[in-house]
Formats: C-alpha cells, structure tokens, sequence
C-alpha cells in the first residue's frame, strides 16, 4: 500500500503528465552545454525545507542542475559531480550549505551509533564511515567542501568552484570566501 504521500504525489504527476512538454534530447542539450561551459551544477543538501531551484529562481532558461545530499557534501558527490562534468562540462559548482542543517545537530558517532543498533554485524564498517557531521559552522564546512572538489583528481581543474550559506530563517544568500582569514 502506498503511503498518502507517495499518493499524493503519483495524483500530482498524473496532472503535470496531461501538459507535460519534453525536454531537448540529452546528446544535443549536452553538446551546447560543452560547447559553452555555462552549465552550473549547485551541491546542496537534501533537507526537504530547502529548495535550490526556488532559492536560485532556477528554471528550464537557466543551464542548471542539482546534486543533493545528506548536508551538502562534497566527499559524497564527487563521482556524481565527475559524471556531470564529463556529460555537460559545467562550468561552474556551488557548494551551497545551509543554518540549521541537521548535520550540525547529529554528528557522526550519533549516526554511527543508529546505525550499529540497525545493523549490529556491520559495527566495523560503520565505525570507518564518515557522515559529514558541521561541527564548526556552516562557513567552515562550505571551505572544507571547496577544498575536496579543488582537490579532486575528478574535477576539472578549470571548474570555478564556489560557496555560498543560506540562511533558512531569513531566505538570504551569502558567499562564503574560501578562506576564513577573508570573511
């Protein structure tokens, strides 16, 4: 049995499928993509209370896409952000965390523990997994995302790479500098 939402959501779909256009195809979307570099691909978290593509007023004009996770991390994007980049070759990755993430209220071992209790047998491999805990502010934890995709052997050295913090009670956006000594 489905739950009310998914119901609610398969009924929405339904409606939207009654006008629905299709996109341009993959390939030739892709090729103007490479051909330019101006795609821009913005890694955020996947908390439901924020939404990129309102925040950013991204619609089908602007060449962007979404890649979202577990507070917005870096370590966990890279091979889908390395995918993105060998289809359409953006030219530009946001890192865009946000206040009140909750992987600034539940840390690792607070993860790790849930876990062990799921899945006993799987103690070891739990203990070696890293959940990307923000325990030093969302700014620190914007730099610390720069630095891995910087740093990545996947990602074009070309790319620009920027941060950017928003603030979930205020719905303001604000660049994060790379490093803490410019902020």
């Amino acid at each position: 049995m489905l739950s009310k939402s998914l119901a609610e959501m398969l009924a929405r779909n339904s409606k939207l499928a009654q006008t629905y256009q299709p996109p341009p195809d993959l390939k030739q979307m892709a090729g103007v993509m490479r051909a330019s570099g101006a795609g821009v691909v913005v890694l955020s978290c996947s908390d439901p209370r924020l939404n990129p593509y309102q925040i950013l007023g991204i619609d089908s004009t602007l060449k962007a896409t979404m890649v979202r996770n577990a507070g917005g991390r870096a370590f966990d994007a890279i091979r889908t952000l390395a995918v993105l980049q060998t289809i359409g070759n953006p030219g530009t990755i946001v890192v865009m965390h946000h206040t009140d993430c909750g992987l600034t209220h539940y840390h690792d071992k607070d993860i790790q523990n849930a876990l062990i209790e799921l899945s006993p047998h799987s103690k070891d491999l739990i203990h070696s997994l890293k959940f990307g805990e923000i325990t030093n502010g969302v700014e620190d934890s914007i730099r610390q995302d720069i630095a891995i995709l910087k740093s990545s052997q996947l990602i074009n050295k070309s790319t620009q790479i920027i941060g950017l913090k928003f603030d979930i009670h205020t719905g303001l956006l604000s660049q994060v500098s790379e490093n803490a000594s410019e902020a």
